[in-house]
Parts: C-alpha cells; structure tokens; sequence
C-alpha cells in the first residue's frame, strides 16, 4: 500500500514521527508476553535472540505495517463507534472484538509463512499455530495498547 493509499490508522501508526516508538513498543510487548511462557519457549526465544540479535527488530519492522492495515477495519468500525469516551474508544473496541481482531494479525503471520521456503520455519510455525489465537487473544490487553497508544 502506498503512502497515498494508507487507511487512516496506518497514516498515523506508521508516520516516520510515530513507528520508531511503535516498533520499540511492539519489541517490548513481544519480550514481555515471551517472559509470561514457560521456561522452554522463554529460553528457545533467548537462544534466537542471541543467536540474531537483529531478527525481532526485523520481523517486526516487516510485519508491524501489514499489522496495522489488518487493523484498518477495527479502527473504521471503532471511529463509527459513539461510545462514551473517544479516548479509548479504538482500545475498547479491539478488546471487545478479541477472536477477530487475532484472527486478523493471524491471517498476516498465515501469508508470510506461506511464502516462506525454509521447511524449518514452516515446520515450527504450524506446531505453534495451534495454539496461537489463544496467545494472540491473552496478549490482547497490550496489543490494543500498544496500538490505541498512538492512534486518535
């Protein structure tokens, strides 16, 4: 999506004013919901982590903008919204659409694995996909902060 076809969250999400503190924000939610697993996902992402120190900064710096445009339909549908207070209007409505909404940052991980060639990677995404909605939804608190924090 060009820079003239972005939806509104994504003119504001991923301005170059905005997306550095988004993508450290994203990083930081990423580690602290690792640090709630157990001990073998927390040590297997500390091993990656050092193994490629880069590698979360450059996931997220590819996946945060299709992110985002997954979102674009939450935050249409959030903005429609009267509710009480405009405020926290787009992090209430991504709360109360839990299920859909990690259906939808799901659907983004879905295609890029699709497209990946390496037969280890799609091997251990599908192991994981299982049970991913279930994390994706538990994380939902600091998903819908990080991404209201930034958005009117």
């Amino acid at each position: 999506m060009s820079a003239t076809q972005q939806g509104p969250l994504a003119r504001q999400l991923l301005d170059a004013s905005v997306f550095p503190q988004l993508l450290e924000d994203s990083k930081a939610l990423v580690a602290s919901e690792v640090e709630k697993k157990n001990m073998a996902l927390r040590t297997g992402f500390n091993m990656v982590r050092k193994a490629k120190p880069n590698l979360i900064d450059s996931a997220m710096r590819t996946l945060l903008p299709e992110f985002v445009e997954a979102l674009e339909p939450f935050y249409a549908d959030a903005q429609a919204d009267t509710g009480p207070d405009p405020e926290t209007r787009f992090r209430d409505h991504l709360m109360a659409h839990q299920t859909e909404v990690a259906d939808a940052l799901l659907a983004v991980s879905d295609r890029r694995v699709a497209d990946v060639d390496n037969r280890v990677v799609k091997s251990g995404y599908q192991r994981l996909r299982g049970r991913a909605q279930r994390e994706v939804v538990t994380a939902m608190p600091g998903i819908a902060g990080v991404m209201s924090k930034y958005a009117d």
